[in-house]
């Protein structure tokens, strides 16, 4: 077993480790609170953290380092994200596990090889080590860390002790953009990754175009959500949602039912899909247009009071996604139907302007009603 031991002088330790214990116990994590001292525990990691005259203490003990660091960072980070405000806090750890080191979810992927799809589809097989985080249907997003062209030693993430990213040099600093993992086989160290390729391409797409066995990129993750179980399922996509898609469609059991809508530029687009038999699977086509067809599409759909569970999951351009959503919120009854419907990209916008764009939609949007959706 791994061994770390950390303190923090603080005013109210009380207060703050019962802020503290909510919020980690509000985003899944096991918590038990008594008598000024938490148990807590996050995947293979256990740690205690008590109240210790002004001040808070902590242990924690895992039997590797990267369960180690994940409970360590979690800790330290929300004991300094919620220490009163005006007065500088600094957490000091001894033991294992010491100094700066990569998150602990961050693993290195090397490119085996790339296969066609369709003229604008490219999946690339990685190789990568101690995957098995990254096998899981219940969230199916990464984040992939691209270097810049030409750079021979990738500035890549790495935390301080208290689960801070440490700044790196901008100039060697990898691009961050979100994926779906494809296919993963964790006893072979084998992962897929389908990117579309456009001609205004970002650092995604670029990288897809030109990768050569031997690339080394980074991944983080998982993350977002992903397959729920349901009596019915409608999916509803564009091409950036299709690896998602694809890869639940073969998750299903045999004998589930439902539907999906795919869409894409045009026939050439279009690509085998492994569903069940109950699962019937529609292709729209843009052709010429730029607005997706996939929310008039969702309008033709029975949706009957008395029908069973749906899981309705969409992913697709900004404006069609706001379009389904605003269609869904009459549609979904509460209770029964579950609901995910995401917007990938947004025309015009760089995934970061959309990224930023979104969160300060879903803050105007939490402000004004905060009621979920």
């Amino acid at each position: 077993m791994f061994t770390t031991r950390g303190h923090v002088p603080v005013s109210g330790p009380s207060r703050l480790l019962a802020r503290v214990c909510a919020h980690l116990a509000d985003h899944g994590v096991s918590v038990a609170l008594a008598n000024d001292a938490a148990q807590i525990v996050l995947g293979a990691a256990h740690g205690c953290v008590r109240v210790a005259g002004v001040g808070l203490e902590a242990m924690v003990s895992a039997p590797d380092l990267g369960a180690l660091r994940a409970l360590r960072a979690a800790i330290a980070s929300h004991v300094l994200e919620f220490a009163p405000p005006g007065v500088e806090v600094v957490m000091t750890w001894e033991g294992d596990g010491a100094g700066e080191a990569p998150p602990p979810d961050f693993r290195l992927l090397t490119v085996m090889g790339t296969q066609t799809l369709t003229p604008h589809m490219r999946r690339i097989h990685f190789h990568g080590e101690d995957l098995g985080h990254f096998d899981t249907l219940d969230a199916l997003h990464v984040r992939l860390f691209i270097p810049p062209p030409g750079v021979a030693a990738p500035a890549w993430p790495l935390m301080d002790v208290n689960g801070r990213l440490v700044e790196q040099p901008a100039d060697r600093r990898p691009a961050i953009r979100k994926y779906t993992i494809r296919s993963i086989d964790t006893g072979a160290g084998d992962l897929a990754i389908d990117f579309v390729l456009h001609d205004d391409a970002g650092p995604g797409a670029a990288f897809a175009a030109t990768a050569r066995p031997g690339d080394v990129i980074g991944v983080a993750g998982p993350g977002g959500r992903g397959l729920r179980q349901a009596e019915r399922y409608v999916f509803l996509t564009d091409e950036t949602g299709l690896p998602a898609v694809a890869r639940m469609l073969e998750a299903l059991p045999d004998d589930a039912s439902g539907l999906v809508m795919a869409e894409v530029a045009d026939t050439a687009g279009r690509q085998p899909l492994k569903a069940p038999a109950g699962v019937t699977v529609t292709w729209l086509y843009r052709g010429g247009q730029n607005a997706s067809r996939l929310a008039d599409a969702f309008e033709t759909l029975a949706w009957p009071e008395d029908g069973p569970g749906v899981y309705l999951w969409a992913a697709c351009e900004h404006a069609a996604a706001r379009l389904i959503r605003a269609s869904a919120r009459a549609r979904l009854r509460s209770g029964r139907d579950q609901h995910l419907i995401v917007s990938y990209w947004r025309n015009g916008m760089a995934e970061e302007q959309h990224a930023s764009h979104k969160l300060q939609e879903q803050k105007g949007a939490a402000a004004a009603d905060p009621a979920p959706v």
